[in-house]
C-alpha cells in the first residue's frame, strides 16, 4: 500500500516535494495548483549553495548549468556598494563552497520552475485547483477546492505561499505587515543592456540611505533588476502606500529615485522594455507557533515562515523544507518496507515532529533577523521624520560596519542538521523507554 499524499500549491517549494517523495516507493504524490498553466513573469530568484546542493541531491542537475544559473565571476556571492561613490561597503563570502556550480546563482524563475517540471509526470501536475478549504481528522485529511472538487489523502502539504489558504484553514489570524517599501523588479534579455560601459557582471547591490538598486545577469541570455525605495508613509501624498503583488508599473516610478546612482544604474533603468516592470510590497509575519495541524496537515516555504524574501533565501528555503520532508518520511517510512494499510496517524505525527524540529527553529532565526532589521529601519525613518534630519552619509556608512555574514543562511546543511534531530529524538526515546522498564 501508498502514503498518500496531496500537495496545495505547484511553485518551487511544491515541486521540489514532488520530485523528492516520488523517491519513495511507498509514496503516492499529486500536485493541486490553483494557475491554469506554469507560467511565472518578471521574477528574478537566487538560489544560495545550500538550496543548489539539495537540488543535485534530487537529481536536478540543470540548475547547475550556466545556461539556467548566473554566478559572479568574481566569486562572491554578493557585494554591497556605495550607490554613488561605487565604494564596497560591504561582501557576502563562501567558506565552504569549493565546487563553483554550487556558488550563489541567480535565475528566471520560470527557467527553475521548468527544469522542476521535467521530473514529473503531468500526470500527478492538476491546474487551475483553486483551494477553498482544508479538512482533517483520525482517517485523513481532504483538500476542498473551489470548483466544488475535494480530494483525500493521508497528508496534505501546504506549499501555496505567503498567502496560504492551507494555513489560513488553521491560522485565520495571521496578518502581513509591510515594510514601507516599494519593490520593482523585471527580467529581460542581457543583450538590451550588454553594451552599457560598467555594467555590473558581478551581483552587487547599491545601497543609499533609502533606496538599493540590484541588476544582474541570469542565466546565458537574460538581465534581472530588482529595486527599493522606502515609502514616506507620512506624507498624505506619497504613492504605493497599497499592499499589492504583482501590479503593472513604469519606468517612471523609479526613474527618480534612482537618477543619482552610479552612472550605468540609470542607463540600464532607461532600457527596461515596455510592460515589463512590475511592483509588489514587501510584507512578512510573525513566526508561528506550528507547522503542524491534526497531524495530517503541514506547512513548507513561505506558507510556513513568512519572511518577506529577505535575504534572497525564499527559495532555497522552501527547497530545503521540502527535502527536510522527504528525509522525515524515509526515516519513519522505511523505504525497504511495505506501508500498511491504514497508515496510522501516529506515525505522520512521527514524521512532522521530525521535519517541523529540524527546519523550525532555522526559520525562526530567518525571521528574528527580518523583524529585527525592519524595526531598525522603522525607527530611524521615525527619527527622521520627528527631528527632520535624514540620516547622514557618516550615519549610513556606519550601518555597514560589522555587518553579519550570512553563510549560517547560504551554507546551512539541511541534511546534517535533520540527522542530528533524529539522533537526539532517537536517543530521547531510547532513554524514555529504558526508564519506564
Amino acid at each position: 500500500m501508498v502514503l498518500s499524499i496531496v500537495i496545495i500549491g505547484g511553485g518551487v517549494g511544491g515541486l521540489t516535494a514532488a520530485i523528492a517523495l516520488r523517491r519513495h516507493p511507498g509514496v503516492s504524490v499529486q500536485v493541486y495548483e490553483q494557475a491554469t498553466e506554469f507560467r511565472e513573469l518578471g521574477a528574478l530568484v537566487g538560489l544560495s549553495p545550500n538550496g543548489l546542493r539539495t537540488l543535485e541531491k534530487l537529481g536536478v542537475a540543470e540548475v547547475l548549468g550556466d545556461d539556467i544559473g548566473w554566478r559572479s565571476p568574481n566569486g562572491v556571492p554578493m557585494c554591497f556598494k556605495h550607490y554613488r561613490t561605487n565604494e564596497v561597503l560591504s561582501r557576502d563570502l563562501n567558506h565552504n563552497v569549493p565546487d563553483r556550480r554550487h556558488h550563489f546563482a541567480r535565475m528566471h524563475r520560470a527557467k527553475l520552475q521548468n527544469a522542476l517540471l521535467s521530473h514529473l509526470p503531468s500526470s500527478i501536475l492538476h491546474l487551475n485547483k483553486k483551494l477553498s478549504s482544508v479538512e482533517a481528522g483520525d482517517d485523513g485529511a481532504t483538500a476542498i477546492f473551489e470548483d466544488g472538487t475535494t480530494v483525500q489523502a493521508d497528508l496534505i502539504i501546504g506549499a501555496d505561499g505567503i498567502k496560504s489558504k492551507v494555513r489560513a484553514a488553521y491560522k485565520p489570524v495571521h496578518e502581513l505587515s509591510w515594510s514601507g517599501d516599494a519593490i520593482f523588479r523585471t527580467v529581460f534579455p542581457y543583450e538590451l543592456v550588454a553594451d552599457i560601459p560598467n555594467i555590473p557582471q558581478d551581483s552587487t547591490h547599491y545601497q543609499s540611505p533609502q533606496a538599493w538598486f540590484f541588476g544582474t545577469r541570469i542565466g546565458s541570455d537574460g538581465f534581472g533588476v530588482t529595486c527599493s525605495y522606502h515609502v514616506d508613509q507620512y506624507d498624505p501624498a506619497a504613492k504605493y502606500k497599497d499592499i499589492v503583488w504583482n501590479a503593472p508599473a513604469d519606468v517612471d516610478d523609479i526613474r527618480a529615485a534612482f537618477k543619482d546612482f552610479y552612472p550605468p544604474i540609470p542607463q540600464i533603468i532607461e532600457r527596461i522594455p515596455k510592460d515589463t516592470l512590475r511592483r509588489y510590497a514587501n510584507v512578512s509575519g510573525a513566526a508561528l507557533d506550528t507547522w503542524t495541524f491534526k497531524s495530517r496537515v503541514v506547512l513548507i516555504g513561505d506558507a510556513a515562515h513568512t519572511h518577506g524574501g529577505a535575504f534572497a533565501a525564499g527559495v532555497s528555503l522552501a527547497v530545503d523544507d521540502a527535502y527536510t520532508l522527504y528525509l522525515a518520511i524515509r526515516a519513519v517510512f522505511a523505504e525497504a518496507n511495505p506501508i500498511d494499510e491504514p497508515v496510522a496517524v501516529s506515525q505522520i505525527a512521527r514524521v512532522l515532529d521530525l521535519y517541523e524540529s529540524t527546519r523550525r527553529p532555522h526559520a525562526a532565526k530567518v525571521l528574528e533577523r527580518v523583524h529585527g532589521d525592519r524595526a531598525k529601519t522603522t525607527a530611524r525613518y521615525e527619527k527622521a521624520h520627528r527631528t527632520g534630519n535624514p540620516e547622514t552619509d557618516k550615519e549610513f556608512l556606519q550601518r555597514f560596519v560589522g555587518r553579519t555574514d550570512p553563510v549560517w543562511l547560504n551554507e546551512h546543511d539541511a541534511e546534517s542538521a535533520f540527522f542530528e534531530t533524529l539522533q537526539a529524538k532517537t536517543r530521547g526515546e531510547t532513554v524514555a523507554s529504558n526508564g519506564h522498564r
